[in-house]
């Protein structure tokens, strides 16, 4: 077999850079959070006398927190991110339905600075050091729990103030298509009379690649206006989960086009 040339090689060994020089700086940002959060974590822990649902919310702050630092500095300068927000105005808490092409997606919706949890299947709540956070912030396995069950979760969670972020394809698609949609998370909105805010992330279904391999590129989050309650009354919930998808099918086209 013929060598590879040089404009082969290159790209290859490009990318073992990134992804060297990205997973150093993921394990040293990651350790320097934890080392400065710890403190004032434990102190808020001592304050609520260990309240698990008190701790929770504060904890989901400084996951928020983690979740900037790594997109906006633990990626830099190989990954550039920007984040649009359509409806700005929009604050209250409801269902956030975001598409899914990488693993890094959890990461990328800090930039919405939303108090949010996700719904997540089982693997990541099993994760060393992540699993750990994610229990403890109330994050929901939806794998684990029956609807009735994920109904009144959810519930609870948006009276609190709290925006619950769902993935609908359940996997990461790895590339640009998008996957159908589980019907579950829309059901709920259905029922429980919440608004529905779709956001569309393009750019990062190699950051990182299948392979956990990181390559370059940039990132764009956009958040889109929300579909209201007296909107989704008069759709059947698959007729939404439809709607919804066409959203995002279309918008991320068009984000597409602008990489």
């Amino acid at each position: 077999a013929a060598a590879p040339s040089r404009n082969q090689v290159k790209p290859k060994y490009r990318t073992m850079l990134i992804s060297f020089v990205v997973y150093l700086n993921l394990l040293i940002f990651s350790a320097l959070y934890c080392l400065f959060s710890a403190p004032p974590f434990l102190a808020i822990a001592m304050i609520f006398l260990f309240d698990r649902h008190k701790i929770a919310h504060r904890l989901r702050f400084f996951i928020l927190w983690y979740g900037k630092i790594i997109i906006y500095f633990a990626l830099f300068p190989f990954v550039r991110v920007t984040y649009e927000d359509a409806a700005p105005d929009e604050t209250e808490a409801g269902i956030i339905i975001v598409n899914h092409r990488s693993a890094s997606d959890p990461f990328f919706v800090a930039a919405m600075g939303r108090n949010a949890i996700q719904t997540v299947n089982d693997w990541p709540m099993h994760l060393p050091f992540f699993g750990f956070f994610a229990r403890a912030a109330g994050y929901i396995d939806i794998t684990r729990i029956t609807y009735d069950e994920l109904r009144g979760q959810i519930g609870h969670i948006l009276r609190k103030g709290v925006s619950v972020i769902s993935f609908p394809e359940g996997t990461r698609s790895g590339n640009r298509g998008l996957n159908q949609f589980h019907g579950g998370i829309f059901r709920v909105a259905h029922e429980l009379g919440v608004s529905v805010t779709p956001v569309c992330i393009t750019g990062n279904e190699n950051i990182p690649s299948r392979k956990f391999k990181f390559s370059g590129g940039h990132v764009r989050i956009r958040k889109l206006a929300s579909v209201k309650p007296e909107t989704i009354a008069g759709l059947t919930p698959f007729a939404l989960k439809t709607y919804i998808r066409e959203i995002i099918l279309n918008e991320t086209s068009k984000m597409d086009a602008m990489l």
